[in-house]
């Protein structure tokens, strides 16, 4: 029999996830500015702001994600068809790698520091995103929407079943890890992007909008952080240190 997890122990996590938030912006509040803080404090203020509006957004897509399926299936057409199979294209990962890696490529040849830095500063979020990621995509096992077993059948750690790794999106996150930097140091119009992608993976049933919620949450919050935060971090493991 394949374990499922009740709606109640779900939102008692979801609940869990808002306090924690709660918690560190009121620690973060009572923080002076200095210059060992990690961001400044109108930065501080936007991403306790942005993580506090994605858990309770999140709780609510989690609750309706049912019916917002059902919705999505019956309003499709053939420009959806072709705009989101495009737009989907953007959270593959042999594209997106492939792009961060020409952009830093051409950033140190051509001798532009901004746009090294920011391709840098996207191939560290990209790689913190794919480990929050798939930690919570193999610890919760959520079964994807065209699997048809419901939006509340979860199957912790499967074994390696793409069928049961449905929460959070990995091309959501993909996408917000990668564009999230560029966006913040060149043009937030850029977002549209990233967002054209979690609106792609939801029409083409591959996640529920819970999934992509909080998927663009944990790519925008790492890319995000990389760049705006003003001083490297130091990471020890067993005599080696690792600088962020």
């Amino acid at each position: 029999m394949i374990p499922k997890i009740k709606v109640g122990f779900f939102l008692r996590f979801v609940g869990f996830l808002s306090l924690a938030f709660m918690l560190l912006s009121s620690s973060m509040r009572g923080q002076e500015q200095d210059s060992s803080s990690l961001f400044n404090r109108e930065e501080k203020r936007f991403v306790q702001s942005a993580s506090l509006t994605a858990a309770f957004v999140f709780t609510g897509a989690f609750m309706g994600d049912g019916v917002l399926r059902t919705w999505n299936l019956e309003n499709q057409g053939s420009f959806g068809d072709t705009f989101f199979r495009y737009s989907n294209r953007l959270g593959d990962k042999k594209l997106v790698l492939s792009l961060n890696a020409a952009l830093m490529a051409t950033g140190y040849l051509a001798d532009r520091p901004g746009l090294f830095n920011t391709s840098w500063n996207a191939a560290k979020s990209i790689v913190s995103m794919a480990l929050i990621t798939e930690g919570l995509k193999r610890g919760l096992g959520r079964a994807r929407p065209y699997t048809e077993k419901g939006p509340r059948h979860f199957n912790p750690f499967p074994p390696n079943r793409h069928a049961f790794k449905s929460l959070p999106s990995g091309h959501a996150s993909l996408a917000f890890a990668f564009f999230t930097p560029f966006a913040e140091k060149y043009s937030r119009w850029i977002y549209l992007l990233p967002a054209s992608t979690a609106f792609a993976r939801v029409y083409k049933d591959k996640h529920w909008v819970s999934d992509v919620v909080l998927g663009s949450t944990i790519g925008f919050l790492t890319g995000y952080f990389f760049q705006h935060k003003n001083q490297h971090l130091e990471v020890g493991l067993n005599g080696v240190t690792i600088y962020f």
